[in-house]
């Protein structure tokens, strides 16, 4: 076998550096095309909350069987609230936040067969739930949290089994919205609910969350009723299909006028987005047979409920956790099948995060927040 010459000076390191890279990288576009730094978010403690800060590092290291993704967009979930905040325990000083990311496979590590640079992904929001039933063992690897490192970065290393293609259909900001949000509404009425053709869903707000279940039932042939603080967003919800809406500042107890427009029989499944404050409305609400998907914590995390109602009226509650990769592949094939479109109240520039944040937490937008990284 005859060997190439080998370049002396400054061509021997670069012949060194690209004999390495070859056998880091299986499969890449090539290692100019790789960037020497990245810019990613990282928090740490102050005081009780946590602050953002802004870092240019070196590349992450490409494990084998794992992918740089160059992420284009990440989206924003009332969990990086509490997060940003301080109220979910256990997070590593540097983590890097955010869940919900999608972007463009730079590179790959040696085993990796799944993808090839160029591929169009978003990762999945807990990194080791592929497939089957969940495992509490798979909460550790809920990305943004605890000591899983998020997206917020303008490249990210993920293991290939970990991401999902992302449909054609789809812009990066848009990809961005899926993997909590949408993938949340797809368990909670899909997998768990089996909601169908003539089914009556109540959705909480018109977060990302309600607004994909809107849209799921508009699919499936379901009517929809939206409650919410804002007449301007009411209009907005019947524009995107709600068969009906109700005002809860000025209709408080809505849960009787879900009643009412529901010929007095209630809805047949229930987002439920908020958590103690509502739940027993929301409980009065349902309709004999019906079906609650447990699911927001904006007001707390202790539900204290009378549960009797439930049992009478044979109801049932689903805790809902976000969904598998595969039921993440499955929603997908269905989205664009259907032509559902994810709803963006705005996009925000990395340098901005923290106006993003602070408009999550006033409540005012419709859809979702995204972030822009490239």
């Amino acid at each position: 076998m005859q060997l190439a010459a080998m370049p002396k000076g400054r061509s021997a390191t670069n012949f060194f550096i690209a004999v390495i890279l070859r056998g880091a990288f299986q499969m890449t576009t090539s290692a100019e095309a790789l960037p020497e730094s990245r810019r990613v978010f990282r928090l740490f403690p102050e005081g009780e909350a946590l602050r953002f800060e802004l870092k240019n590092e070196g590349l992450p290291a490409l494990a084998p069987n794992h992918v740089l993704v160059r992420i284009k967009a990440a989206s924003l979930n009332y969990r990086d609230l509490l997060v940003a905040r301080g109220q979910v325990k256990g997070v590593k000083e540097g983590l890097i936040p955010l869940s919900d990311g999608a972007g463009e496979v730079m590179a790959t590590g040696q085993g990796t067969t799944r993808w090839r640079p160029g591929d169009r992904v978003a990762p999945i929001f807990y990194s080791a739930w592929h497939t089957g039933r969940f495992y509490t063992d798979y909460i550790a690897s809920g990305l943004g949290a605890g000591t899983a490192d998020g997206v917020l970065a303008d490249v990210i290393a993920v293991h290939e089994d970990a991401l999902v293609r992302l449909p054609d259909a789809y812009d990066f900001a848009e990809g961005a919205t899926l993997p909590c949000a949408a993938v949340t509404a797809w368990q909670s009425l899909i997998v768990r609910g089996g909601l169908a053709e003539g089914d009556t869903l109540l959705v909480q707000g018109t977060g990302g969350v309600a607004l994909f279940g809107l849209q799921i039932a508009n699919a499936v042939g379901a009517r929809t009723i939206v409650i919410s603080s804002s007449d301007e967003k009411c209009r907005r919800a019947i524009e995107m299909g709600a068969s009906a809406t109700v005002n809860y500042r000025t209709v408080p107890e809505w849960d009787i006028e879900v009643r009412r427009l529901t010929d007095g029989l209630g809805a047949s499944h229930i987002l439920e987005l908020v958590g103690p404050a509502t739940f027993d409305r929301s409980l009065r609400a349902l309709r004999a047979g019906g079906h609650i998907a447990q699911i927001g914590v904006i007001t707390g995390f202790g539900v204290q409920s009378n549960l009797f109602r439930l049992q009478q009226i044979n109801g049932t509650i689903d805790g809902i956790n976000v969904g598998s990769r595969e039921q993440f592949e499955a929603m997908n094939d269905f989205f664009c099948k259907h032509g559902i479109r994810p709803a963006i109240d705005r996009i925000f520039p990395m340098e901005e995060t923290s106006a993003a944040l602070e408009e999550l937490a006033n409540g005012m937008h419709f859809g979702k927040l995204v972030i822009g990284l490239n």
